[in-house]
């Protein structure tokens, strides 16, 4: 399994990355401090993650331009990718567009815990 954390703050990437090292010690985490890097590897094709984690706001490209370009790549292989919103926003706006969007599978609110993980296997 391969996992993306999506996040311009490194501290909330480094705790995220020691989670998922513990809780999943054989997978594999990758991490993006800005979300065009991402977008570049996705339309790449190769190396697709199963799972990404989603900050909303971001500098230069937020969660929701990110989600806007996915939207626009052209390979069938991105639909069986799943995203999540992680975030510390506590905007109902975010919530109710991330519950809207067809890309988006759930919205977590940071930080990450071992419980809000139980759907990864």
């Amino acid at each position: 399994m391969t996992i993306w954390l999506i996040d311009d703050d490194d501290i909330t990437n480094m705790l995220h990355n020691l989670l998922m090292q513990k809780e999943f010690p054989s997978d594999n985490t990758v991490i993006f401090n800005l979300a065009e890097k991402a977008i570049e590897t996705l339309s790449s094709g190769i190396n697709l993650p199963d799972y990404i984690f989603l900050d909303i706001n971001m500098p230069i490209m937020d969660g929701w331009e990110f989600l806007e370009a996915f939207s626009k790549l052209e390979n069938p292989n991105l639909q069986k990718i799943q995203i999540y919103i992680l975030s510390s926003s506590i905007d109902p706006d975010d919530f109710y567009r991330s519950v809207n969007s067809e890309y988006i599978k759930g919205f977590i609110s940071k930080p990450l815990k071992p419980e809000k993980l139980s759907f990864l296997n």
